[in-house]
């Protein structure tokens, strides 16, 4: 785990190690973030999804610190890569 999530991460994008974007954070409680899906299933991978426990139906997950690669500077966290 990098670190948990706070409240200077809401509004920041969550980013594939590609580097596109699946989500931003829309609320922080209790170290864990609530991320908005924003993409359109095209960059989201199944293996992606299927590793955070995302499904096609909802438009909202949680993830934990544990999830994150790296905080980076400026609007975005970076998950890991993946690979099949």
């Amino acid at each position: 785990m990098v670190r948990p999530f706070t409240q200077e991460d809401v509004d920041k994008r969550i980013v594939t190690a590609a580097g596109d974007t699946v989500g931003t954070v829309r609320g922080v409680e209790d170290g864990r973030a609530t991320v908005e899906r924003t993409d359109d299933d095209e960059s989201l991978t199944d293996e992606i999804k299927e590793m955070l426990g995302w499904s096609d139906d909802d438009d909202t997950y949680e993830l934990t610190g544990d999830d994150v690669e790296e905080y980076e500077d400026g609007n975005r966290i970076r998950l890991p890569g993946y690979t099949g």
